[in-house]
């Protein structure tokens, strides 16, 4: 047997059966790229046959850490050099479903910057030696007819070499909202990764946060592990005494964890029968050179995630929405649904020839919320004077947070003695989730306790009522009004400055800011105005 083969017939480790199993396959990589979620199995049956070697790999472990700023940078990062089509860099393929799955649930929009942090140990490296034309498994087509017949059983392409191994993957995505915020955060990561300053725990952890702090922006992490039947459950302060064990932790479930495919027109064999099918799949795939469909369908999904996030910010804060974004939305679903419908039409009829789609939504561009933050009258003495202030806390952040006031209560007697906020913001799981606050009366002593009013998601305050009183200038008298009709407020009448506030229909209250002692001395409402959306296309990378 020559070196670097293995004979079939021989007891293999799962590495060289899961090589067997899927070298020489055909494969229909449309079947997962067009589908959310991984879509059918992308593997077919064979009509090659060769020899399967061994080209090196064997143990090697290492770290890499990758500054990705485009949803293609992001998808070679994590599948590594997945080609199609003679070798073509294109789109890269996540072939386990898996794979795809994790890519999704990172929910990348067109700003996005994500920084990888990847060991992948390689247990070998798989090829395929002298593959030819194997006439007693399959007849070369003739016709059309038959060619259609054969890639529907066979694929358009086929498994030519695979990495098998096992790997952990962290993903920290930093959500920019605009090509200015992007370019930015991909600075200053990129003088992370050159400055040597990239190590995985808690000190990363606390580098990203301040930096999405710094650059008003959101942040997420995801982890994926592959090579293990039972893969534990990894947070951020668990990444790096994983990763540091994950080099000598038995890989019991070896998986692909890079693969490169060809085309049958490679085969002298289909060369001329198989152009037809060639050309529609560089329609779909590209060829390193020119974008494919699919690549585009990569940046709708892209764009598609940003309109859901300002959707939900809307929402969230029941602020009508910009027109524009549901025009958008519309011509999004639309133009990934053209694609899908010329998918649909390549795995029915492959042969049959497919013209590049119009995509006017991609023109657009992605949305950007434009949000302006301000300050309401003075309730109460001058913000200066009197007691102690309490601020509304990062105010610049908020909006991007989604922070929102969920609970406000109140103490009253002759003027207003307490004032309670709960504020909530994301990410829910933070340790600043909520914000909660009292100001005034300590001890909850002075006043009646008038109750508290409950803010659900897309409730706010419609209305504030106050006077303020003479000569000592506090809170004299303060009612609330939620858009639901809840209502809470007391206090006297002696006050001859009157305040009725009621917000326009593009903005929220977020919250107060004021001074306090033993009553509430002065408060301030924090008003956010959402203006029109500004659309924004992603620089050429």
């Amino acid at each position: 047997m020559p070196p670097g083969t293995f004979d079939t017939m021989e007891a293999m480790n799962p590495s060289q059966d899961l090589a067997t199993s899927t070298l020489l396959r055909g494969c229909q990589l449309v079947k997962i790229l067009s589908k959310p979620g991984g879509g059918d199995s992308p593997w077919l049956g064979k009509a090659l046959q060769g020899e399967t070697e061994t080209i090196g790999g064997s143990e090697g472990f290492h770290w890499t850490s990758d500054v990705c700023v485009s949803q293609k940078d992001l998808q070679q990062t994590l599948h590594g050099a997945s080609a199609i089509g003679g070798g073509l860099s294109i789109l890269p393929i996540p072939m386990i479903q898996a794979q795809k799955a994790f890519s999704e649930s990172i929910k990348s929009t067109v700003f996005s910057v994500s920084l990888v942090v990847q060991a992948k140990r390689v247990l070998e490296r798989y090829g395929v030696k002298n593959p030819t034309w194997d006439s007693n498994l399959r007849s070369v087509p003739t016709n059309l007819e038959e060619l259609d017949g054969f890639v529907s059983e066979c694929g358009d392409s086929w498994v030519s070499s695979i990495s098998v191994g096992g790997a952990i993957q962290g993903v920290y995505t930093l959500f920019a909202q605009s090509q200015q915020q992007a370019r930015e955060v991909s600075e200053k990561l990129n003088l992370m990764v050159a400055g040597g300053g990239i190590s995985l725990g808690p000190s990363l952890s606390r580098s990203l946060q301040t930096l999405s702090e710094e650059l008003n922006v959101n942040r997420s992490f995801r982890v994926a592990i592959s090579g293990l039947a039972q893969p534990p459950s990894i947070t951020e302060a668990d990444l790096e005494a994983f990763a540091r064990g994950f080099g000598s932790t038995e890989l019991d479930k070896p998986a692909i964890l890079s693969l490169e495919t060809a085309g049958y027109e490679q085969l002298a064999a289909l060369r001329q029968a198989f152009a037809p099918v060639a050309q529609n799949r560089k329609l779909l795939y590209g060829d390193g050179i020119s974008e494919g469909v699919l690549e585009r369908r990569q940046k709708l999904l892209a764009i598609q995630s940003q309109c859901q996030w300002v959707a939900d910010t809307y929402r969230i804060y029941g602020i009508p929405e910009d027109p524009s974004l549901a025009m958008s939305r519309r011509a999004i679903k639309q133009d990934i649904e053209t694609i899908d419908g010329l998918c649909s039409a390549y795995l029915t009829t492959p042969s049959s020839p497919l013209t590049a789609p119009d995509l006017p939504s991609l023109e657009q561009g992605s949305p950007n919320l434009q949000v302006t933050i301000s300050e309401g009258d003075v309730m109460g003495n001058n913000l200066n004077n009197g007691g102690s202030p309490f601020p509304y806390r990062d105010r610049e952040n908020a909006i991007r947070r989604r922070r929102r006031l969920v609970r406000v209560g109140l103490r009253c007697g002759s003027r207003v003695d307490q004032i309670r906020l709960l504020y909530q913001q994301e990410p829910k799981d933070s340790p600043d989730a909520m914000i909660q606050e009292k100001h005034g009366a300590p001890n909850d002593k002075g006043g009646d306790d008038k109750g508290e009013i409950e803010l659900a998601s897309g409730i706010s305050i419609q209305r504030i009522e106050a006077k303020t009183g003479v000569p000592a200038g506090r809170v004299d008298k303060l009612w609330l009004t939620a858009s639901d009709g809840q209502r809470i407020g007391g206090g006297g009448n002696a006050g001859n400055t009157e305040l009725d506030w009621r917000p326009a229909p593009d903005q929220v209250l977020l919250g107060f800011r004021g001074r306090s002692g033993s009553e509430v001395d002065s408060l301030c409402a924090v008003i956010a105005t959402f203006g029109p959306l500004r659309w924004e296309q992603r620089e050429s990378e």
